[in-house]
C-alpha cells in the first residue's frame, strides 16, 4: 500500500469530528472503554505518525510494502489492540439497539463507523504483515475484520428502515445479530493473532 494512501486514510479517521462511543480508539495500554467522543479518547498524533512511519521504513528498507523482518516478529498487543477495542466497545452499540430510545444514536455511530469503513481491514493487514511477508491481504485473519467490518457497516441501512419487509421488531433482532456477528469474527482474529493478554482472552472466550 503506497505511503501517500495510509497517510490519507489515516488523516481522514483522526480528523473526524463525529460522535462514534460504539467504535472507539484508544490509547496504547489497555483498559476498559469509555463512551466517550472519537476524538477525545484517540492518540491522533501517535496513529498518524505510526502509519506514516511504519510506510517510510518499509519503503526505504525494502522498496515494497513487505516488512523488514516478518520472520522474526513476535506479536504485540500494542500492535493490534486497536482491534480489540473495536470488539469490546461493540457490547455499547448492542446495548443501545436493545433501547429504543438510543437508536438514533446508535445510527449516528454506524454512520461515523462508514465514513471510513476500511479502518480496521486496513488496521489489521498492517499487524498481520509483520509476520506474513508475502500476500498478507489474504491472510484469513485479515478476512475476519473485512467481514465483521462489512457487518457493521451494514447496519446503517438496516436501522434507516429502508427494508420494508422488517419492522422494529426484527430490526432489532437482526441488528443485534450481526454486531454479535461481527464480534465473534473479531475474537477468532484475536485468538489467532499469538498475542496473549488476560483481556483478549476474557473477550474471546465470551464472543466465540
Amino acid at each position: 500500500m503506497k505511503l501517500s494512501y495510509l497517510a490519507i486514510t489515516a488523516a481522514i479517521i483522526l480528523g473526524s469530528k463525529y460522535d462514534c462511543d460504539g467504535f472507539s480508539l484508544v490509547h496504547s495500554t489497555i483498559s476498559t472503554p469509555t463512551t466517550t467522543q472519537l476524538d477525545a479518547i484517540m492518540d491522533r498524533r501517535k496513529i498518524l505518525s505510526t502509519v506514516v512511519a511504519s510506510s517510510v521504513a518499509l519503503s526505504t528498507t525494502l522498496g515494497t510494502t513487505f516488512p523488514a523482518y516478518a520472520a522474526e516478529y513476535e506479536p504485540r498487543l500494542k500492535d493490534m489492540q486497536q482491534i480489540y477495542f473495536l470488539g469490546a466497545s461493540l457490547d455499547k452499540l448492542t446495548a443501545k439497539l436493545e433501547d429504543p430510545n438510543q437508536i438514533e444514536v446508535a445510527l449516528s455511530g454506524v454512520k461515523d463507523f462508514n465514513r471510513e469503513p476500511d479502518f480496521y481491514n486496513t488496521y489489521a493487514q498492517n499487524f498481520i504483515k509483520k509476520s506474513v511477508k508475502y500476500n498478507s491481504s489474504a491472510d484469513p485473519r485479515v478476512g475476519y475484520i473485512k467481514q465483521a467490518s462489512t457487518l457493521i457497516g451494514s447496519l446503517e441501512n438496516l436501522l434507516q428502515g429502508t427494508d420494508a419487509m422488517m419492522n422494529e421488531k426484527t430490526v432489532k433482532a437482526e441488528s443485534i445479530k450481526r454486531v454479535q456477528k461481527a464480534q465473534s469474527l473479531i475474537s477468532k482474529f484475536l485468538a489467532e493473532s499469538g498475542v496473549q493478554d488476560e483481556k483478549l482472552a476474557a473477550f474471546i472466550s465470551s464472543h466465540k
